[in-house]
């Protein structure tokens, strides 16, 4: 269990897991790993084993020892808290070594590692925000009477490139506040190239302006991208000996920090701004340095100049760009990997349809050979039987030639009753036939007295839209409209039009589902032929029935006793006989039967159990035909065009289907007779009415009452009347 001590807040892990083969660094005491505390991702530092076996070599040097400096880093982070210090999280026994683990908080990367795998400058904004935050953890640490002793750019680590931490405070040390120099003064550790001269002097005497010295340091780096490289602190030159000056001695002379550091600061463009700040924290002299608070005003100071504002601007777009890349090259992945799950859905539905109809092939054909079976042990059940029999009247006949008088007189007997049986049946043969022409006029006299008769004929309001290819169905006392080509619904209720919310997709047909207003088939945006199916529910088109095995738009549609019937269409550039069946009972498509012929252009009813299909084609063979097949042998055949019966042809071509309380009826049509109204008897069209104007491909719908609601093909296409039937 990690724990975090000596302050209100505590922390406290009940798993702790080392990721040791993580390595996020390495140095001369230890590494630093990944770990994982709970459900936290965090960093790991161990110091390595073998380190706290060494012992102290000299008592005044302790700092110098490891385990010291882990004991001095853990105590000192326990006691402080800022958004501008690496937060500490606890300490740890390794369970493998039994050595103490330092958990923090974990940073993404190191300033050092940042400045040298930059592809180029870093932004003028970012620069000043990251020397502003090493700024604000140094006047915490300051003000607290810490001196961090070892700053450099190893010891920053940073979050996302933009914000900066101090880490690293093994070698930091506590000064009295009431003194301006350290009350013990031990050598001063670090790293050479960013530490102040007098930290080198032996015995170092420093302050906290120590540590503004290595930030100086760390301005000219973060503005050059390069480590630094000081030339040495001291020159030899020649001077007189001043015991005897006759003679010249060799003595060294200290070298301005300045003059050490120019070539690195000579990369810096004179104009910018952190360089005067970088000269100021590189004085020789501590008390001309300015202080870690003073330092904070000034980079805040920066923060608010036009220049900074617009290289936070440039960097700010520079984002948005690739972030703009970044969204085009996802979304054309999306696309890609869009076509593609298309293309894989049509095989794999072209695979379940071929898997269908071997499945449907495999059972008939085991459903045929277990009927041949069958009947083959039918005939020999019978062909046993009688071999018995023959044996049986052979036997008899052998023993009965005694009896064969009687068996002729018996024989006689029988013709004669044959004969009176003859003469009865042509008796009732002529009975029958009186009978059936009797039966026959009654039918007639019948027909005449069940044909549909129009009582009025009134104007409706026009239709929105001139209607054209269109589809119709009724829901208690509204009806519906739909216009190939359209995404729109058009409802009629209390002698008005009403447009309802665009459906997803277009070239649909509607249909009247369990009472709900359902769209079959059509076109979208994703699919060209689309095999969704939308119903109208509390005011919004949804998913309510599964898909149709086959992609289509413009098929015909009629629904009856939980089952929708779907017929022909369009898909890929050629027209379809397909039909297929939905039972709503149990929510399952299947493939029933094939039209006998292809077709996109239908119009289709349903009249007592039957089916019935009128093809409107341009075709002089089919244009007057109309197939009919009953809903049993829809849901019951396999898939055949064979259950399809051929009725009597209509008089009209292009004429719509319709029933009327139970009758059916075809209206208008394209030949001159485009305006009559023919009702269908068993075996022939008898013409009953006329609509008001010319109707060819008109759209119907039956409403309650024995009203025939007629839609379209007149001079304006948006005409509308309702036929009252008696």
């Amino acid at each position: 269990m990690a724990e975090r001590q000596d302050r209100e807040q505590e922390y406290i892990f009940r798993n702790v897991q080392l990721f040791k083969n993580d390595t996020l660094g390495t140095g001369s005491y230890g590494a630093v790993c990944k770990a994982k505390c709970d459900q936290l991702l965090c960093a790991a530092k161990l110091l390595y084993p073998v380190l706290f076996q060494i012992a102290v070599p000299d008592p005044g040097k302790e700092h110098r020892h490891p385990f010291r400096r882990f004991e001095t880093e853990c105590a000192f982070l326990s006691r402080i808290n800022h958004p501008n210090i690496v937060q500490y999280l606890g300490t740890y026994r390794d369970p493998d070594t039994n050595a103490p683990v330092l958990l923090m908080e974990l940073m993404d990367d190191s300033l050092t590692h940042f400045l040298e795998s930059s592809p180029g400058d870093i932004p003028y904004h970012i620069q000043v925000n990251l020397s502003y935050d090493i700024a604000q953890a140094l006047a915490f640490l300051h003000s607290n009477g810490i001196i961090h002793r070892d700053l450099s750019s190893n010891n920053v680590l940073l979050i996302a490139g933009t914000r900066a931490k101090v880490t690293d405070f093994g070698m930091s040390n506590f000064r009295d506040k009431n003194v301006n120099r350290l009350a013990t003064m031990t050598t001063c550790p670090g790293t050479p190239a960013f530490m102040s001269p007098e930290a080198l002097n032996e015995p170092p005497v420093y302050t906290e302006k120590l540590d503004n010295f290595s930030f100086g340091v760390l301005l000219v780096q973060t503005t050059t991208r390069q480590f630094p490289k000081p030339t040495d602190r001291f020159e030899s030159i020649q001077v007189p000996n001043p015991r005897n000056p006759i003679h010249i001695v060799e003595a060294k002379i200290a070298i301005p920090e300045l003059e050490r550091r120019q070539a690195h600061m000579s990369l810096i463009e004179p104009t910018h701004p952190l360089l005067p700040i970088a000269r100021h924290c590189l004085k020789d002299r501590d008390v001309e340095r300015p202080s870690s608070q003073q330092l904070c005003q000034t980079l805040d100071a920066l923060k608010r100049t036009p220049q900074y504002q617009e290289s936070s601007q440039q960097d700010l777009h520079q984002m948005i760009r690739e972030k703009d890349e970044q969204i085009t090259q996802k979304n054309t992945q999306l696309q890609e990997n869009q076509e593609t799950i298309m293309q894989n859905n049509e095989q794999l539905h072209t695979k379940n349809v071929e898997n269908g109809q071997l499945a449907t092939e495999l059972a008939q054909e085991k459903q045929d050979n277990q009927t041949i079976q069958q009947e083959n042990q039918t005939l020999q059940h019978e062909a046993e039987a009688r071999e018995r029999q023959l044996r049986r009247l052979n036997q008899e006949l052998q023993s009965s030639e005694e009896n064969t008088a009687a068996l002729q007189q018996a024989i006689d007997q029988r013709d004669r009753e044959v004969t009176q049986l003859r003469q009865m049946l042509a008796s009732k043969n002529e009975e029958s036939h009186d009978l059936s022409t009797r039966m026959h006029q009654v039918a007639l006299q019948d027909e005449q007295a069940t044909l549909m008769k129009p009582a009025t004929i009134e104007s409706l309001p026009d239709v929105p839209v001139g209607m054209w290819y269109g589809s119709s169905a009724v829901i208690g006392d509204k009806a519906y409209f739909s216009r190939d080509g359209s995404k729109t619904v058009y409802e009629f209720s209390n002698n008005q039009w009403h447009e309802l919310p665009p459906c997803p997709n277009s070239h649909f047909t509607i249909v009247s589902v369990d009472d709900m207003l359902t769209t079959v088939g059509g076109q979208s945006v994703t699919q060209l032929f689309s095999n969704k199916l939308y119903s109208y529910i509390n005011n919004e088109w949804v998913e309510h029935f599964p898909p149709m095995p086959t992609r289509r738009w413009g098929p015909g549609a009629v629904y009856a006793n939980n089952t929708l019937v779907v017929t022909g269409g369009f898909r890929d550039a050629k027209r379809l006989n397909t039909v297929e069946i939905l039972n709503t009972a149990n929510m399952r498509w299947s493939i029933v039967s094939s039209l006998p012929v292809s077709t996109t252009d239908l119009s289709t009813t349903i009249c007592g159990d039957y089916v019935y299909i009128h093809l409107r084609t341009s075709d002089a063979q089919e244009k007057y035909s109309v197939y009919k097949c009953s809903l049993r042998q829809l849901t019951q055949s396999q898939p055949s065009s064979a259950i399809w019966e051929k009725i009597a042809p209509l008089p009209v071509s292009w004429s719509s289907l319709v029933t009327i309380n139970g009758h059916l009826l075809a209206v208008g049509g394209r030949d001159s007779r485009c305006k009559d109204i023919y009702q269908y008897n068993e075996t022939s069209w008898t013409f009953i009415n006329q609509t008001s104007t010319p109707r060819s491909k008109c759209v119907t719908a039956a409403l309650p009452g024995n009203k025939l609601m007629v839609v379209r093909r007149d001079d304006t296409y948006r005409k509308c009347e309702v036929i009252t039937f008696v």
